[in-house]
């Protein structure tokens, strides 16, 4: 397959000085990049571009495939898989071609995963924890979080519940490191595990060739976490300057900041305190993922968001621009390359360069120009050379 006149950006292209492409495909992957040549009339397997920009496919890294509702049970599990087959597909809709699932209702996350890469539905390639890790103060949230969380409370529990997930198939391990934002209103999360209990699944990831991803909003659960060798910080909300000054100096750990999910609902709000904390929290997060930024922290594009509020997905990249003051390339590069990074996946996807995947997004304008080309759908989305949009 030859996608024509495509426009390129140097950036997310290995710095390839065309900026008018034809980018061939082969076995899933980018076979060669060469000048384009529109005089030049179409032929076979060929798709024109139309001078349109070509992006490496998106990531988000921090997404939950499937969220069970107040009013579901366990017995309600193959309901809800059915559900998940339905809707994951809305990913890609988005351009969206890799999430790293990070907790999903019944550990729904492995058997998308699976359904996904056997072709039985549409949907992105699919990194995911299973359940998440957490203590038993996660318990107050109530029974839908437990379908969502494996509970333990010493050293050798999380060590047998870290192994245990691998043992069903997650890819990484996702932890809770500091309490939800909807358990600390008002205040900030405070942390929730010991040292110890973080070094214990730390220990069995790397055992297996893998890592940690920890949620945790606190500035005190944020500094356990780059002691003992945490290597994703999700939410990050209350990060100071001189531990992101720290992270500058430390290698293979990254923050993956989420602000979609903080951002005012359109429409009428359930719970007030619920929502005026949410703001409240996006309006530090944003101040200092802000700083972050300036530093020069290679951050992840996540967004927090599951398939029922999937709609919200373009807010990240507005978010990021208008509250961190980011630049329209680095908010590329964040929701590509580096995220690829991220999630181990750097010299497989993430940048348009021959013999890396073929997930590839074609969009309508110039998103490094003008962010808002993100809130359309792209015109193309391929996946490993296979078109799914």
């Amino acid at each position: 397959m030859l996608l024509r006149n495509c426009r390129l950006i140097p950036e997310l292209s290995g710095m390839c000085p065309l900026t008018l492409a034809d980018v061939e495909v082969a076995d899933g992957k980018i076979k060669q990049i060469a000048p384009a040549d529109p005089a030049r009339p179409m032929s076979g397997n060929e798709i024109d571009c139309g001078r349109h920009t070509l992006l490496p496919g998106l990531f988000d890294l921090h997404a939950h495939i499937s969220l069970a509702s107040a009013r579901e049970t366990p017995e309600d599990g193959m309901n809800r898989l059915v559900r998940a087959m339905g809707w994951i597909g809305n990913y890609t809709k988005h351009g969206v071609t890799t999430i790293r699932d990070c907790g999903s209702t019944l550990r729904l996350g492995i058997a998308m995963r699976e359904a996904v890469a056997k072709g039985i539905v549409k949907g992105p390639k699919i990194l995911t924890s299973g359940y998440i890790l957490g203590p038993q103060s996660m318990y107050q949230l109530g029974r839908i979080m437990m379908m969502t969380m494996d509970i333990a409370n010493t050293e050798d529990e999380f060590r047998f519940a870290a192994r245990n997930q691998l043992a069903l198939g997650a890819d990484f391990i996702k932890i809770y490191a500091s309490a939800s934002a909807s358990q600390s209103i008002g205040r900030e999360p405070l942390p929730i595990l010991r040292r110890e209990e973080i070094r214990a699944m730390v220990e069995v990831a790397e055992m297996a060739g893998t890592y940690v991803a920890a949620h945790a909003h606190s500035l005190s659960s944020i500094k356990l976490c780059l002691e003992e060798g945490v290597r994703s910080i999700e939410h990050a909300t209350f990060i100071d300057e001189p531990t992101i000054g720290q992270l500058e100096t430390m290698q293979g750990v990254y923050l993956t900041p989420t602000l979609a999910v903080l951002a005012p609902p359109k429409g009428p709000v359930e719970n007030q305190a619920e929502a005026e904390n949410k703001l409240r929290m996006l309006d530090i997060c944003s101040s200092k993922i802000g700083m972050a930024y300036q530093a020069g922290l290679k951050l992840g594009f996540d967004t927090d968001l599951y398939n029922g509020n999937l709609g919200a997905f373009s807010q990240e990249f507005h978010l990021r621009q208008e509250r961190c003051g980011m630049k329209n390339i680095d908010i590329l590069l964040q929701a590509t390359k580096y995220s690829a990074e991220i999630a181990g996946l750097a010299g497989v996807t993430g940048e348009l360069k021959p013999g890396l995947a073929a997930d590839l997004i074609l969009v309508e304008g110039n998103p490094d120009q003008d962010i808002s080309v993100m809130d359309q759908r792209p015109l193309l989305v391929f996946q490993d050379g296979r078109q799914m949009l």
